[in-house]
């Protein structure tokens, strides 16, 4: 997406943090995703980095920075950030196309704060000019004796490309995803988008069904894939109200699966105003979530930045 919209995109990470730490990948992973998310969205010319260095707030945390060059805050609006909906009425960044359901900035900071920042994320901008959004948290650095905790990993540089890895692990070839959704309509927008993106979509009406394919995928004619650690599904999408179990009590059930199928990537779908949800979903263990209604090109969109298409 950068280099369709003509940005430059960099990572920056410094050469006296060691190439490996350890912490909760998947909730980084998010915030991180999200802020480059609305870098990309309020940018349309010049430069997006992210930057990764050490930090004065303890002797393990690290400082991550989003800056870019986009159209910047005003001073009167920088309160109204990391409220729920928040979302500036500024002709610029309407001009730009702002889209989501008004959580994201808001959410990431609570992230923030259940991974140990003390003080979540700050930002300074100046309008016109750009933004940079930043947060401060600890993380466990690699000792050798902790060569078991490698799941554990969320960030790993390549120093000869000077790259941060993608934090998302890329997918296996079976490119299978569960949709858990007992509303016809739902799973139908859902299956034709994802088949245009050649996934393979297995659907459950509930969660109950959808654990019953999760626990025995071979009764229901799924085969393993055949590359090693792989789970039987990529990514699990699921609503939040249903019968017989909901997504919650899915999401809490699926984590305490054991091995692989227990650490599967879940995204939730939930109402745009139903932000109690969305916190359950987080603590339960969702990775991401999206709003409803479900729109195509915004979904396919969606799958294509996790899939990183």
């Amino acid at each position: 997406q950068c280099r369709y919209k003509g940005l430059s995109l960099q990572f920056r990470y410094s050469p006296d943090l060691p190439r490996a730490m350890y912490g909760d990948k998947d909730r980084l992973g998010q915030v991180v995703i999200n802020l480059l998310s609305n870098a990309l969205k309020f940018t349309s010319k010049g430069e997006i980095i992210v930057s990764v260095d050490g930090s004065e707030a303890c002797e393990d945390c690290v400082m991550i920075k989003v800056k870019d060059t986009g159209v910047g805050i005003k001073p009167e609006n920088l309160d109204m950030l990391f409220k729920e909906f928040g979302k500036l009425d500024v002709k610029e960044h309407m001009e730009l196309n702002p889209h989501g359901c008004g959580l994201g900035l808001m959410i990431s900071n609570k992230l923030t704060l259940l991974l140990g920042s003390q003080q979540g994320i700050r930002v300074n901008s100046k309008y016109g000019e750009g933004s940079e959004f930043y947060f401060e948290i600890p993380l466990r650095r690699k000792e050798e004796d902790q060569e078991n905790l490698i799941d554990e990993v969320i960030i790993e540089v390549d120093l000869t490309k000077r790259k941060l890895k993608r934090m998302i692990k890329q997918p296996c070839n079976c490119r299978r995803i569960l949709s858990v959704d007992d509303n016809d309509y739902n799973q139908m927008v859902m299956g034709r988008a994802l088949k245009k993106l050649n996934l393979n979509v297995v659907k459950a009406f509930n969660g109950a069904d959808a654990l019953e394919i999760l626990k025995n995928p071979q009764a229901h004619q799924l085969a393993p894939c055949e590359q090693r650690n792989c789970s039987i599904f990529n990514i699990i999408i699921t609503d939040l109200h249903m019968p017989i179990m909901n997504g919650l009590d899915l999401i809490k059930k699926t984590r305490a699966l054991s091995g692989i199928t227990g650490k599967i990537p879940i995204i939730m779908l939930t109402a745009s105003d139903d932000n109690e949800h969305v916190e359950e979903g987080l603590k339960a263990g969702m990775n991401r979530y999206l709003c409803k209604p479900i729109k195509e090109a915004e979904l396919m969109e969606f799958i294509k930045d996790i899939y990183c298409l």
